[in-house]
C-alpha cells in the first residue's frame, strides 16, 4: 500500500477494535523495540533495522490517552504507518493484528498407510471432541466445583459463540486449529478465554499420563479430567491405526500463569482403546460409590435419562453437588446477602438453618431469601432439600422447598 492509497475512514473503522493497549502488545511481539514512554499518554516504536533501509528503522507514536482531542487521529495515523510498513490495507491490518488475541488448540491426525484422505466421520469425530472438550473446560472453568455439564451460564454461552473459532487447515496431513479468545492486556474479562485453554492444556496432560489402570489417586477436579477423557476416548479411529497429536500455541499478549509444555501430546489408536477402557471402569467406581451413599440411608434422586446432558435445577439455584438428595429443617437464625458471588454469576443470597445437626448454611435465590426472612420473623421452621457438603461449616447445596401455593412475600402461615 503506498501513501497514496490512504483512505482515513478506512482505518477509522479499525478504532473500536484495535486498543491501544493490543496495538502494545502487537508490536512487541512482532519485534518491534519501545524507545520511549509517557505513562498515560504515548510510547514511540521503533521497527527492526531490517524491517527498513533506513539507518534507524521506522518510528511509530503511539497515543495512549483515549481522553486526548486528537486521541483518534493519531491513532489513524499509526494504524496507517503500521499498514504502509506492512504492505497491508486495513482488513488485512486488522487482521494480522487480531490474531494476538487468540490462544490456539491444534488437533492433527496423522495416518499410518493410509492415502491423503480421511473417513468423514472420522473428520467430524475429532472437530466434535474439539468443540466438546473446549465446552467442557469452560464449564469448568466458571464453575470448578460443578459435577454437570449442561450449560446454564450466558457467560459460558457468550465466550463459545463468539470467542471460539475454527481456524483454517493447516499444510501436513489433517490440522484442525481451534482459536480461543483472549483480548487485550487491558481486559480482565478477557482472561477467561486464556484459564478455559490452560485448564484444558493440564486436563489434557494429566489424562495423557493415564494407563491402563486410570489416575491412581483421585484429585478434586478428577471429573472434570474423566469428562476430558471421554471426549479423546470418542474420536472413531481409523482400522489401519492413526496417531491423534494435540499441541497449544499461546498468544505472546498474556504471560501464561502455569507451566505448559510445548511438545505434543500424541494418542495413538491404542491408547484412545485404553483411554476407552479407563472410563469406563471409573464410571463403574462411581456408581458403586453411588450405591454405598444410598446404603447409608441418604434418598437417591432418579438417575436422568440418557441421550444428553440434562438438569431441573433453576438457574438462580445452586446445583446439586452428587445424584443424591437430603432434606433438612429448621428454624431461619440468618439471612444475609454476599456480593462477591456476583462475580461468578451466582446468587448472592444465603440463609442459614439451625438443625439437630447444627447449623447449615445454604445459597438461594431472591425469591428463597424473601420466603426464609418472612420464615425468620415469623419463627416458623423450613425445609431444604439437597446435598450437605463436607467442611468445617456445612453447606446444602440445594433449595428451599416452599409448599404448594406459598408465595415468597406470603408470611409462610397456612390457610
Amino acid at each position: 500500500m503506498s501513501s497514496a492509497d490512504f483512505d482515513p475512514g478506512a482505518f477509522r473503522a479499525l478504532i473500536p477494535s484495535v486498543s491501544p493497549s493490543l496495538l502494545s502488545d502487537f508490536l512487541s511481539s512482532i519485534g518491534w523495540e519501545l524507545t520511549e514512554r509517557h505513562e498515560g499518554l504515548l510510547e514511540y516504536w521503533m521497527a527492526p533495522d531490517e524491517s527498513d533501509h533506513s539507518p534507524h528503522g521506522r518510528m511509530l507514536l503511539l497515543p495512549l490517552n483515549e481522553e486526548m482531542r486528537d486521541f483518534e487521529r493519531r491513532l489513524v495515523e499509526s494504524l496507517a504507518e503500521l499498514a504502509f510498513h506492512f504492505n497491508d490495507d486495513a482488513p488485512h491490518l486488522l487482521e494480522r493484528i487480531d490474531r494476538l488475541n487468540w490462544d490456539t488448540l491444534v488437533l492433527r491426525s496423522d495416518f499410518i498407510g493410509r492415502e491423503e484422505s480421511m473417513r468423514l466421520a472420522e473428520a467430524a469425530g475429532i472437530l466434535n471432541a474439539g468443540m466438546e472438550m473446549m465446552r467442557i473446560s469452560a464449564l469448568y472453568t466458571f464453575n470448578p466445583h460443578r459435577t454437570k455439564w449442561n450449560n446454564r451460564s450466558p457467560k459460558v454461552s457468550a465466550y463459545l459463540d463468539e470467542g471460539v473459532r475454527l481456524g483454517h487447515t493447516e499444510r501436513g496431513s489433517f490440522t484442525f486449529p481451534i482459536f480461543s479468545r483472549i483480548g487485550a492486556r487491558r481486559d480482565a474479562e478477557a482472561s477467561f478465554g486464556r484459564r478455559v485453554m490452560s485448564n484444558l492444556a493440564q486436563a489434557l496432560e494429566r489424562v495423557h499420563h493415564w494407563r491402563g489402570d486410570g489416575p491412581r489417586e483421585r484429585e478434586d477436579n478428577s471429573l472434570f479430567d474423566l469428562e476430558i477423557a471421554k471426549q479423546l476416548a470418542s474420536i472413531p479411529h481409523a482400522p489401519g491405526g492413526n496417531l491423534l497429536s494435540i499441541s497449544f500455541r499461546w498468544s505472546p499478549s498474556r504471560s501464561l500463569q502455569a507451566d505448559h509444555s510445548s511438545d505434543p501430546l500424541h494418542f495413538s489408536s491404542r491408547s484412545i482403546e485404553e483411554l476407552k477402557k479407563t472410563t469406563r471402569r471409573l464410571d463403574t467406581l462411581r456408581k458403586i460409590e453411588a450405591s454405598e451413599i444410598d446404603t447409608a440411608g441418604v434418598k437417591m434422586k432418579p438417575p436422568p435419562p440418557l441421550g444428553g446432558w440434562q438438569s431441573s435445577m433453576p438457574v438462580m439455584h445452586s446445583p446439586v453437588s452428587q445424584d443424591s438428595v437430603t432434606f433438612i429443617s429448621g428454624l431461619v437464625v440468618s439471612v444475609g446477602l454476599d456480593d462477591r458471588n456476583r462475580e461468578n454469576e451466582e446468587s448472592p443470597y444465603f440463609v442459614v438453618l439451625r438443625t439437630d445437626e447444627g447449623d447449615v448454611w445454604i445459597w438461594v435465590d431472591a425469591e428463597d431469601h424473601a420466603f426464609a426472612l418472612n420464615a425468620r420473623q415469623n419463627n416458623q421452621a423450613v425445609r431444604a432439600e439437597g446435598t450437605v457438603l463436607p467442611g468445617d461449616r456445612k453447606t446444602l447445596r440445594g433449595s428451599l422447598v416452599r409448599p404448594p401455593g406459598i408465595t415468597a412475600g406470603h408470611d409462610g402461615s397456612s390457610d
